[in-house]
């Protein structure tokens, strides 16, 4: 399973190290970049003057622009042989005169862009596509979509590779799959069925995700009916028996507030290990001598010959340390589990793999640390999503460069949590010094928002559809700015908290609306504004100045903006191209993490789905030595 090359890149690099240099220069040096990443929103673009595509553009690009249909522009991003357009491994052409589609040639500048990004983005082909994928069996594939199939059919299938290779170098199996984030326990149901076997925690947070999954286990014939009556015929009258994949199910761990009497945990009959541990906060060096006086119900014993095992965890993960948990469930009690060292017995043969199939947020870090914090725990296979949800430890970024300077509280917010859960992970990371900028690489909320774009599954009928959401919304921002509900922009001269203070600056989120609001933008604008009359601090307001509208007056908003449209698409599809790199820099920061660490003896990245199917599909793999 490991490769020559941990990651997925060109031929080109000659290392990965020189790849991950270029790549966190490049994304801190080029000023555009850094705008169409991070420095600028779409709710802003016509809030400006001059509006943010004249601003952020150069005048050549956009001489460019004008001249080609969006759809054209979007191709040449993606799909057309940039290097053959700028001459590279060729005679040196005069551009003076050439064409393109038709009409004007690509500045040398634009074209240099798309192939500085095209080269620094990561590959996200799965590697070895040949492999045969296992179907599912039709009982445990019910109510997933045809995304949700693909996904759990290629990692169950890797997950299991994975486990043979950590047998074959360790020269032991992996006892148990830790599920981080199950949800409804897709993976996990699929992984304990056959031909795979597998021993399974499940560890989720929702209560009735877990509710759920249980209701799906006893529909995929995997549990009994909690509600079927108690006394069944006898197996020697019963027909199908022997057609039910024979899977043990451990009893569900739930999280309900500790018991705490002094030093020591007071026994109840409804106390498991995640009760106990509740809202405690341990460091990973306090948890053993914790472990060793807890008290908890024996767990259930395994059937022979079996198959496998499936336990569920009611459980907010808030670090990577998960001894206690997976100790209640695959070892003895733990005052005997544990040898007079504080350090797993190393009888109970406990190796586990833990896995994650598209966790949001901090929860890869919490799953990525969990190899370096507990000795039981052998390899990790994390694939994340949701960058948004990502927390930042390092503080806002501070800049030299001549980049747009942006007024949104939330950025403030978000950029001062310091969370030492937070990206970056790594030592490379956060001693990373970038010319004209402090010490750390940091990625504001907006650059993480757009890294879960995925330009290169994009149709012309969705990306339409994407383009004029943002046109509505950016034009309802300037009548909204017009009509005094928002504060303009504030000068570039003025301070932070003449920027962010007061309730008038807080921003207004619509959320979702229904697609008949995008009809027109009249629609739009009467659907946004019954939502946003119901907001507290601007409902009043917007009820005076923004319901008693008129259509003419709202349709005059498109008119006096002819272009708008069509700019914001192209700006919109430019910071979709660029953030392909902001996903790589944040997976090549979980992968540089694990390199770091003295305990982790092999760690890659690797595409594991189909990028068309499923476009975050890099999973971040460590094993342990």
């Amino acid at each position: 399973m490991a490769f020559d090359r941990p990651l997925p890149i060109s031929e080109e690099w000659e290392s990965p190290d020189a790849y991950l240099e270029t790549l966190l220069s490049f994304s801190t040096t080029s000023v555009l970049f850094m705008n169409l990443c991070g420095g600028v929103h779409m709710v802003d673009f016509l809030t400006r003057e001059p509006d943010l595509y004249t601003t952020i553009l150069p005048e050549d690009w956009r001489s460019f622009f004008a001249q080609h249909d969006t759809q054209d522009i979007i191709r040449l991003l993606l799909r057309e042989d940039v290097e053959s357009l700028r001459g590279v491994g060729g005679s040196s052409l005069d551009q003076s005169n050439r064409t393109w589609n038709g009409a004007a040639f690509p500045p040398t500048s634009l074209l240099e862009y798309i192939s500085n990004v095209r080269r620094l983005a990561l590959k996200r082909e799965v590697r070895d596509s040949s492999v045969e994928r296992i179907e599912l069996p039709k009982q445990v594939a019910m109510r997933m979509n045809k995304k949700k199939v693909h996904e759990v059919q290629c990692l169950s299938q890797h997950v299991a590779a994975l486990s043979k290779t950590v047998h074959d170098l360790r020269g032991e199996p992996v006892s148990h799959i830790v599920d981080f984030g199950s949800g409804q326990n897709y993976l996990g149901r699929t992984l304990v069925s056959p031909p795979y076997h597998k021993n399974i925690i499940a560890i989720e947070r929702t209560h009735q995700y877990i509710s759920g999954a249980k209701n799906m286990d006893v529909r995929a014939k995997l549990a009994e009916d909690p509600k079927a009556q108690k006394f069944r015929k006898s197996k020697e009258s019963c027909s199908g028996c022997d057609e039910t994949p024979g899977v043990t199910f451990a009893e569900t761990l739930t999280s309900a507030p500790p018991t705490i009497e002094g030093s020591r945990i007071s026994e109840s009959e409804d106390a498991s290990l995640v009760d106990m541990l509740g809202g405690i906060k341990l460091q990973p060096d306090e948890m053993p001598s914790l472990a060793k006086s807890l008290v908890s119900k024996e767990p259930p014993k395994e059937e022979k010959n079996s198959g496998g095992t499936l336990s569920y965890v009611e459980h907010e993960i808030q670090d990577g340390y998960l001894e206690p948990i997976v100790d209640h469930i695959i070892r003895p009690p733990l005052a005997e589990a544990f040898d007079k060292s504080g350090t797993p017995d190393e009888h109970t043969n406990a190796r586990i793999m833990v896995v994650s199939l598209h966790s949001c947020g901090n929860l890869v870090h919490h799953g990525i640390r969990s190899l370096i914090l507990n000795p039981s725990i052998v390899a990790v296979a994390m694939i994340g999503c949701c960058y948004n949800l990502l927390t930042e430890r390092l503080g806002p970024t501070t800049c030299d460069l001549p980049i747009l300077p942006s007024f949104h509280p939330r950025l403030e917010e978000t950029g001062t949590s310091y969370d030492p859960h937070g990206f970056p992970m790594s030592r490379y990371y956060e001693n990373y010094q970038s010319p004209g900028a402090t010490t750390g690489m940091k990625l504001n909320i907006t650059a993480r928002a757009l890294a879960v774009q995925a330009p290169y599954n994009w149709g012309l009928e969705d990306s339409e559809v994407s383009f004029t959401r943002h046109y509505f919304r950016a034009l309802l921002e300037r009548i909204l700015m017009d009509h005094n509900i928002l504060p303009k922009s504030a000068p570039e001269s003025a301070t932070t908290s003449e920027k962010s203070s007061g309730e008038r600056n807080r921003p207004i989120i619509i959320g979702k609306l229904p697609k008949s609001a995008f009809k027109s933008f009249i629609a739009y604008v009467r659907a946004a504004t019954a939502k946003m009359s119901r907001d507290p601090i601007h409902g009043p307001k917007i009820q005076e100045n923004i319901a008693t509208l008129t259509d003419e007056e709202i349709h005059s908003y498109e008119t006096e903006n002819p272009h708008a449209r069509k700019n914001i698409s192209i700006l919109w599809s430019l910071m979709g191209f660029s953030a392909q790199l902001i996903e790589a820099i944040i997976v090549l920061d979980r992968w540089q993490f694990l390199r770091e660490q003295e305990s982790v003896k092999d760690c890659w990245v690797e595409p594991v789905f189909d990028y068309g199917m499923s476009p975050r599909n890099l999973a971040v793999i460590g094993l342990k030595k």
